[in-house]
């Protein structure tokens, strides 16, 4: 094979030892060469050609150069004669230079080793890789080159070359100053939130390293999954973008895998080698060696959010009589005491790098003295106080020491005697405005949260105390219990005595109970109820019951709904807060119904404090009360706030007597502005719900009988969802609404999510979509996109519960085939598979056979796509069977003597011009032309209008066609000029029509594609039989002959047609050009015997007048 090539070194017979390169114009004759060196310029290679007479030692380096040695190097160099050499020099080299991205020579000094050219070109070599342009330098172009994405996954060209041989320790990537790296700056987290000295929270730890070293969350942090379930969704991507860290710098901030597989946020906090890095895991605390692969770059919206984990030590202790570091022993009981436990976090002192030293408690524990994990360790001999420090001064300077319980009730203003009216509402009002202190202990609805204060845990505590020493080792009574009765009441699941009064007997068994120094409701055992002792009685009830202030519900309803509730409870249960209480000036001291209006300010888990009536609103969870008539505002303070009534007798109070009861009666506030008597009960007792029809209006049907629309979904059932074309406006409109007004979201935190419910959804298309809970397992949720109808599992962090949009009916329709029953009465997956693949995002027509009785239900349907009725084409597939079956034979096999034909184009009128495209020239006379349908349809014919909408709907039922075509039976009966469709060489089956065999072994059939007058031979294997509605359009092409002109009689090129051989190729090609991709125009000369017309250019002059100019044509009078 002969090449292009530029001599790039010439050593002479005359001087063998000095060898002179091509840097000026020094010539040599052939025969004085002993040794050329050629640079191919189209392959990038080089040749070395050695006269054999040569020593061998002067062949050039390296050996692994092309080298040929011969007698005479003539036959292997030739100079191009001036024409070839004029026309070669037109095209550029085909073999560009290229360099590797951000790579050099493991040795800058020696340069590229001999193992690195080798391993580079194995990897490379005649090999298709994917090549990325970065820029040009000299002429060189900077590049990556990867493993093109269609490759096998068995193939061995690595992801990136460049990773492979520094992998290889081939090459190490160049080193870069960090104001020189792609992103210009060092990622960072902020730091996190830690509390203040004195503060308690709760916590979990999440690394040990000693108890003097170790990292925990704040709960909080804990909750929100949301950031590391989307960090998973986005970097678990095999086709994700390219987040590689090519060059990793010592303090960015990165995501980098663990053991298990998963992505987490982290920081790069060391370098050992140019492969390796060691990070930490910022929200966890733990350290990894892990590989530059197992690395990549942090997304924005992962900097956001704060490290969760916070390094501390155990407060006032240190390794067992002073060693140096702590025993696996201490370190094993640490980790035991606190794995998978919540915590309680006192902070100690906030020392340097906000470490903090803290006394960590058990969450769930009474006493925490007890269960201190710091005595704990010094108790077992774990650990030792500090040089100075004893257990007997472990009182905190602002610790008080409680009072006795009896001490209690007989001093404290804390309580209230039974026969003491109740405090002045003054209390309250002097306090109004102002905030006070306290834990939410239960939440009901935002219209029914339950606070204490924790100004009165000491009396809790006491009373708590004094419960569990009194009945602790108490047996069950013999009391017949009766609604009304207050008691004592064990709870198991914290282990707890505690106050409650009787609110309904469920059985002999059991019995419902109102924990009043709590607010919540339980279900127990009447083992576990035991008569209240009345000292116990004394003491006031100990949780306030409030309301939030300014919010009403959304969606026009007057009552919370589970959502609101559970995700309210979710929040707030548990947490320490501060409640400003919002006095009306209707107040009135005997109204005992409302509960005290509140403003309740809480931290989110970024540390902030939010408003927790605003925050409902933000999340489309409420709306903003602006009603201000004088009974919005005469939300009053209850009675039952200030006071318990208990009765000495522990017969049926009457609801004038006991304020608890008075509270179990009624759901809601009398007079709250923002809820009506008709507010949902606690949880316990609310209905779920059941269903869409409950929550989203159902869908319209269009008026009309017969209507265009986009099938959107098929369901596992078979149910087929549609949205019909005139609804696409008013979804777009919807779609773009919804867009706007969550856009800005961020992570949502995790809540109880409950089947049925309405929300809107982040689906995997990354755009938000109305939608509902079809089923809920864990933190993945599925989901039915309402206006769509598919059903998909989303992680939780994706949804958002809101009822902004259920007055609005979903867009899409759920139908099902009318008269049409699936083998098996149901139908098969593979069936179902088979309509998804046909159907989804397709065009089709919709005749309405039936209305179902509830809107509900699906709508009884007749769907036709390209002429075809889809029951009888799957009754066809034996897929169902169509009671309705008067279709089927249009689909039938055209067998016997039934020789169906092609319609023919109707032709306008002899004299109108008209536009038309050349789809195929036979020779410079003979040609195919179709109307052209690109041009303006008001100003055409009739003819032209019918014509161009033919040529539309036979373009969308050949579509249809393709996607059936392996359903259609092989062409076995070869007549001439019988329709059938064929298969082009671009892979899609058009129509065509039988003309000849042309060879019977194998067997080859010469077919003309009638739309387009173009031949191909075929074997039967590319012929289908073509379904009967695609007979009913007109043939596309119309063979026509060009009047005015003939072959010039003194055309002397000697290639000829061969089926026209009056004809040179150059006039053939010569016509190609002057109709090839044009926008012509036609007029009809005559009909018969043949269709002749005369045919003008875009310059509205005739085309053959281009042949006749160059000889190829002349006039034909």
């Amino acid at each position: 094979m002969w090449c292009r090539g530029t001599i790039t070194e010439l050593i002479p017979v005359e001087s063998k030892n000095q060898r002179k390169k091509p840097c000026g114009p020094i010539r040599y004759k052939v025969c004085d060469v002993a040794l050329l060196k050629a640079f191919l310029i189209d392959f990038g290679s080089s040749v070395v050609l050695v006269f054999s007479g040569c020593d061998p030692t002067e062949k050039p380096d390296p050996a692994t150069l092309q080298t040929i040695e011969t007698h005479d190097i003539c036959l292997f160099v030739r100079k191009p004669d001036q024409h070839i050499e004029a026309e070669l020099a037109a095209i550029p080299p085909l073999a560009v230079r290229c360099s590797l991205k951000d790579v050099a020579p493991k040795n800058e000094d020696e340069g590229w080793g001999e193992e690195a050219k080798t391993k580079f070109l194995e990897m490379v070599n005649n090999k298709v890789v994917s090549m990325m342009v970065f820029r040009e330098e000299d002429g060189v172009l900077i590049v990556d080159l990867r493993k093109p994405p269609f490759n096998e996954i068995s193939s061995n060209i690595p992801l990136s070359l460049k990773d492979a041989l520094v992998f290889l320790d081939l090459a190490r990537f160049k080193l870069q100053l960090p104001t020189q790296l792609e992103n210009y700056t060092i990622s960072h987290y902020s730091p996190p939130n830690i509390p203040q000295e004195g503060e308690e929270v709760f916590v979990v730890v999440c690394h040990i390293n000693s108890p003097s070293d170790f990292y925990l969350c704040l709960r909080e942090s804990v909750e929100s999954l949301a950031l590391l379930e989307k960090i998973q969704e986005i970097y678990k991507k095999e086709d994700g973008e390219n987040m590689e860290i090519f060059c990793p710098v010592e303090g960015q901030a990165c995501i980098a895998k663990q053991e298990d597989g998963n992505w987490y946020r982290a920081q790069i906090i060391g370098l050992p080698s140019c492969q390796e890095v060691l990070v930490k895991y910022v929200d966890y605390g733990n350290v990894a060696n892990l590989t530059n692969k197992d690395i990549r770059r942090v997304k924005q919206e992962f900097l956001s959010f704060p490290e969760k984990a916070i390094r501390c030590r155990l407060a006032c202790i240190e390794p067992f009589k002073g060693a140096n570091e702590w025993n696996r022993e201490a370190k094993e009981r640490f980790e035991e005491m606190t794995e998978d436990k919540l915590m309680l976090c006192s902070v100690i002192e906030i020392l340097d790098n906000n470490i903090l030293s803290i006394e960590l408690f058990n969450a769930s524990a009474d006493n925490r003295r007890k269960f201190s994990i710091n005595c704990l360790l010094v108790e077992e001999d774990l650990a030792s106080y500090i040089p100075g420090y004893t257990e007997k001064t472990e009182v905190k300077p602002n610790e008080i020491w409680d009072d006795p319980l009896e001490e209690i009730s007989k001093t404290s203003e804390a309580f209230i005697p039974m026969d003491m009216e109740p405090v002045d509402e003054g209390d309250y009002r002097s306090l109004c405005n102002k905030e006070l202190h306290g834990r939410i202990s239960h939440v009901v609805s935002p219209s029914k949260i339950f606070v204490q204060l924790l100004s009165s845990e000491s009396i809790l505590k006491s009373l708590q105390e004094e419960m569990a020493s009194f009945y602790k080792e108490s047996q069950p009574e013999c009391v017949k219990w009766e609604s009304g009765m207050h008691c004592a009441v064990y709870i198991h699941d914290v282990g707890q005595w505690q106050r409650g009064q009787i609110i309904r007997i469920v059985s002999e068994t059991s019995a419902e109970v109102l924990l009043y120094d709590s607010g919540a409701e339980k279900t127990v055992e009447v083992s576990c109820l035991r008569k209240l002792e009345e000292n116990m009685k004394t003491i006031r009830t100990l949780a306030i019951e409030c309301s939030l202030t300014k919010i009403r519900p959304t969606g026009g309803s007057t009552q919370w709904t589970a959502t609101v509730c559970e995700r309210l409870s979710y929040f707030l249960t548990g947490a320490q807060v501060k409640i400003v209480i919002q006095l009306s000036p209707f107040f009135q001291e005997n109204d005992m119904s409302c509960a005290l209006p509140v403003k309740i300010l809480c931290k989110d888990e970024t540390g902030k404090m939010t408003d927790t009536s605003e925050y409902l609103i933000k999340q489309g969870l409420a709306l903003r009360n602006r009603r201000t008539s004088k009974a919005d505002g005469a939300c009053l303070v209850s009675k039952e706030h200030l006071q318990v009534h208990f009765k000495q007798k522990n017969t049926q109070l009457d609801g004038c007597n006991s304020e608890i009861a008075c509270a179990r009666n009624r759901t809601v506030p009398e007079e709250n502005s923002s809820i009506s008597e008709s507010e949902q009960k606690p949880l316990e007792t609310s209905k779920p719900h059941s269903g869409m029809d409950e929550v989203y209006k159902p869908p319209i049907v269009p008026e009309a009988k017969i209507f265009q629309a986009i099938v959107s979904c098929i369901g596992s059932d078979g149910t087929i969802y549609i949205i019909p074309k005139s609804f696409e406006t008013a979804l777009n409109k919807l779609m773009a609404e919804i867009q706007n007004t969550f856009k800005g979201l961020g992570l949502l935190i995790p809540y109880c999510w409950k089947k049925g419910e309405a929300c809107v959804v982040r689906g995997s298309d990354t755009v938000w979509h109305r939608a509902k809970i079809i089923e809920v397992s864990g933190s993945v949720l599925q989901v039915q996109y309402i206006d769509h109808g598919y059903i998909e599992s989303i992680p939780q962090c994706h949804l958002y519960p809101t009822t902004f949009y259920t007055g609005i009916p979903p867009f899409c329709i759920p139908c099902q085939l009318y008269k049409t029953l699936p083998i098996g009465s149901f139908w098969q997956q593979d069936a179902v598979d088979y309509l998804q693949e046909l159907l989804k995002n397709e065009e089709v027509e919709i005749h309405v056979e039936e209305l179902p009785d509830n809107p509900w239900d699906k709508l009884s349907i007749s769907l036709y796509f390209g002429g075809m009725s889809l029951s009888s084409f799957m009754a066809c597939q034996k897929y169902c069977v169509a009671e309705d079956g008067q279709d089927l034979q249009k689909l039938g096999v055209f067998e016997g003597d039934l020789s169906p034909s092609y319609l023919l184009q109707p032709l306008p009128d002899p004299g109108e011009i008209f536009p038309v495209t050349v789809t195929h020239v036979v020779s410079p006379k003979e040609i195919y032309i179709c109307f052209d349908s690109s041009g303006n349809l008001t100003k055409c014919s009739a003819t032209e209008r019918a014509a161009s909408c033919d040529s539309e709907s036979l373009k969308k039922a050949l579509k249809w066609c393709n996607k059936i075509v392996k359903t259609l039976p092989h062409v076995t009966n070869f007549k001439k000029e019988l329709p059938c469709l064929a298969e082009y060489v671009d892979g899609l089956w058009y129509r065509a029509k039988l003309l000849s065999i042309t060879q019977l072994v194998p067997l080859q059939i010469l077919v003309q594609f009638v739309d387009y007058g173009t031949y191909l031979v075929a074997p039967s294997s590319r012929l289908r039989h073509i379904p009967y509605p695609l007979l009913k359009y007109p043939v596309q092409a119309v063979r026509v002959l060009l009047a005015g002109f003939r072959p010039a009689s003194d055309d002397k090129n000697v290639e000829r047609i061969p089926y026209s051989p009056e004809w040179s190729l150059k006039a053939l090609w010569a016509m190609l050009d002057c109709v090839e991709g044009r926008h012509l125009s036609a007029s009809i000369h005559t009909l018969s015997p043949e269709v002749t017309i005369s045919l003008y250019g875009d310059d509205k002059n005739l085309v053959h007048l281009k042949l006749i100019e160059m000889g190829l044509a002349e006039l034909d009078e």
